[in-house]
């Protein structure tokens, strides 16, 4: 389906360099469930347009059996156009664009092989604070963060540099901490697990992988902390926790993802 100029503008809109879901007043958010699974945080809100854009999605999918309902009658209603989430083709993610949807109803599509719903929430409800970084899908690797941006604006450089070393993969990132602890998800099914997580200085990373000094130095940033784990398979998910000092205890977490 061919998008209208307007349209297409919102979308490059959409798909520039951090894509960050608004939080302003009035604005919705969305519950979004993938074959089941909770994906609410993979969405990008303005006030005409939602975008869903799950990472294993590598293009844009094939969208059948749209149908939207009434989420107590179940009654049929006219579904919103499906647009394509990406016009950009040099970027290796992909998904789907519509208008919103009214309060109390339910949109159900197939995209690809994936079932997926979409449930209108109230703004500020439930509603996910994240900048996610579709460029970020650095050396294999991709970093979702979640960002309480009202409070913490400098964080845009979290998950910057993701480098494999061996059978480590090393995460710059420039947060002050007090906490770090890590879970391990599994694509291939399984319970969660705890995964191991080494908090490394710039300078002791430096000592660590000599071949890498130079690029730390003049890169990525001597002073930076960074975060040090195991490799794991691809389409696996760590969960990257910490709290932040001075402020009650407030918690952040970071997403990364191997992909093929």
């Amino acid at each position: 389906m061919k998008a209208t100029l307007p349209l297409l503008a919102t979308t490059l809109l959409l798909t520039s360099e951090r894509p960050v879901l608004s939080q302003g007043a009035g604005e919705p958010c969305y519950q979004i469930l993938v074959d089941g699974k909770d994906r609410s945080a993979y969405q990008y809100v303005n006030k005409g347009l939602v975008t869903f854009a799950d990472p294993v999605w590598n293009e844009d999918p094939a969208v059948r059996d749209i149908h939207l309902a009434d989420a107590i009658s179940g009654k049929q209603e006219r579904p919103p156009a499906i647009q394509r989430a990406n016009y950009i083709t040099s970027r290796a993610w992909g998904g789907v664009m519509f208008e919103h949807i009214p309060f109390g109803k339910v949109l159900t599509l197939r995209a690809g092989t994936n079932r997926v719903s979409f449930r209108r929430s109230l703004s500020g409800n439930g509603c996910p604070h994240q900048d996610f970084r579709l460029d970020d899908r650095m050396n294999g690797y991709e970093v979702l963060q979640y960002c309480p941006c009202e409070v913490y604006m400098g964080l845009a450089p979290l998950g910057s540099h993701v480098q494999p070393a061996g059978q480590e993969v090393i995460l710059n990132t420039v947060l002050l901490f007090t906490k770090c602890s890590g879970i391990l998800h599994s694509a291939a099914g399984g319970n969660d697990r705890p995964f191991p997580v080494e908090v490394v200085s710039g300078s002791r990373l430096s000592e660590r992988y000599p071949t890498l000094r130079k690029q730390i130095m003049e890169q990525w940033g001597l002073l930076n902390t960074y975060f040090v784990f195991p490799s794991f398979s691809a389409q696996d998910e760590l969960k990257i926790t910490v709290t932040l000092p001075g402020d009650e205890g407030r918690q952040l977490s970071l997403y990364v993802r191997r992909i093929k």
